[in-house]
């Protein structure tokens, strides 16, 4: 596997992508809970550019937002990435999530860019970098198991 969709369609999740994007999807339990709101994002295949909004109320010190939610996000856009390469027949479950914290992210606007940097039948790695006004605040390599749907 290259990253590219085997079919060369677009599969349901490239175009749930579409719809994230465009706002108009109706947002998960999970995705309020966790505050992921995606506030814009752009995709090709392999590839996710996504801008979250970290609330004020998410810090642990004043101006520091919490590391959890920072890791939540890596994890967000890895999972992004993913829906832009897999086929609809295929899953996956992150195995590893490995954040390197750079500098302090703070509340207010980030991006998280993740990329795929290798897959292959039973699993894939993407690099997430989160950055805030121009400086990466954090890194991740993110693993990712792939298997067949159960139907």
């Amino acid at each position: 596997m290259d990253g590219s969709s085997p079919s060369g369609a677009v599969t349901t999740r490239q175009k749930m992508l579409d719809v994230i994007a465009a706002g108009t999807t109706p947002v998960p339990a999970y995705v309020a809970r966790l505050s992921l709101r995606v506030a814009a994002m752009e995709w090709r295949p392999g590839f996710v550019a996504v801008h979250f909004r970290i609330p004020d109320d998410l810090c642990v010190e004043p101006d520091v937002a919490f590391g959890g939610l920072v890791s939540c996000l890596h994890d967000q856009a890895a999972g992004f990435a993913m829906f832009s390469l897999l086929e609809d027949d295929m899953v996956f479950a992150t195995t590893r999530l490995d954040v390197t914290y750079l500098t302090v992210t703070r509340p207010g606007d980030v991006c998280a860019e993740a990329r795929l940097d290798t897959i292959d039948e039973r699993s894939a790695d993407v690099r997430v970098s989160l950055t805030q006004a121009g400086t990466v605040t954090s890194e991740s390599l993110v693993t990712e198991a792939i298997r067949k749907a159960r139907r």
